[in-house]
């Protein structure tokens, strides 16, 4: 497992209680491929996304789309100056699905929110660290309770905005993740269909690259370690195995099976993938 003291996190409060508005990511993307920088008031006037005497949505929309995986922010910027770079993923989110309408595009950016090593912690928590103790089922006290244990702090408002986003129609509503109706929350699989299959190639394959660069085969215990891709999606052990099926026919990844654990081979380039990952949607 990742040892916690080195991941990079979102922190608790980044979202500062605001969820993620695609029209505003949207407008972050436009603003990262421009290739601009600038201060919260800079960007604010550049994108649209308002802004307060403080920072108002433009850094916990920045943060999200770090968090999402559609970005990376230049670490070499000091003080209030923000430069945001495209990632792959969110290069082809920016050309052929910028507002986030598509449900495998809300799926990718929630599987990266929940990333062990580069996500959101809240979302870490709730979908990885303790996916499997909540269950799919579950009530809002449950959370609470779980993430009260986490941050040694009793508090409920602990959980944010990480239900509201995936009920709100602005935010994350067509992937649906979760849905709470009188205080029990029902989590949601993640598809498994063909036309996703491209995409969750690309994500494997983006995993392999960023935390195992040069390694020619990743056991999947060590890349579940590294991204969850075992946890987060909700799959059992045989609905996952169907997905690498897909993903293998498509000629993107080599699975050993006859290790133990299974060793993982990327078998076509990252980038070419990222670009194609909407072919196969009908």
């Amino acid at each position: 497992m990742p040892d916690d003291r080195q991941n990079s996190r979102l922190s608790r409060n980044f979202h500062r209680t605001f969820k993620p508005e695609r029209q505003y990511i949207a407008s972050m993307l436009r603003f990262a491929a421009s290739g601009a920088e600038g201060d919260i008031q800079a960007i604010s006037e550049a994108t649209g996304i308002p802004t307060g005497k403080s920072s108002g949505k433009v850094d916990p929309t920045l943060d999200y789309s770090r968090g999402m995986g559609l970005v990376t922010v230049d670490s070499s910027k000091k003080g209030a100056i923000r430069r945001p770079h495209l990632t792959m993923f969110g290069r082809a989110v920016l050309l052929d699905d910028p507002f986030l309408k598509l449900g495998i595009s809300q799926w990718i950016a929630h599987f990266n929110l929940c990333s062990p090593v580069t996500g959101a912690d809240v979302w870490y928590q709730a979908f990885c660290s303790g996916g499997h103790s909540l269950g799919m089922t579950f009530s809002r006290r449950q959370l609470e309770s779980l993430l009260s244990v986490v941050y040694s702090v009793q508090s409920r408002n602990l959980i944010g905005p990480l239900i509201g986003m995936y009920e709100d129609e602005a935010a994350f509503r067509i992937c649906g993740v979760l849905a709470e109706t009188d205080g029990v929350v029902q989590r949601k699989i993640a598809p498994v269909s063909e036309g996703y299959s491209r995409a969750y190639g690309a994500w494997l394959l983006q995993a392999m690259q960023d935390h195992f660069p040069g390694r020619e085969q990743v056991s999947l215990s060590d890349l579940d370690a590294m991204t969850g891709c075992c946890r987060i999606p909700g799959w059992e052990t045989e609905t996952f195995n169907q997905v690498l099926r897909s993903i293998q026919n498509k000629g993107l990844i080599a699975v050993d099976r006859h290790m133990d654990p299974w060793l993982l081979r990327p078998t076509a380039d990252t980038q070419a993938v990222w670009k194609g990952i909407y072919n196969d949607l009908i």
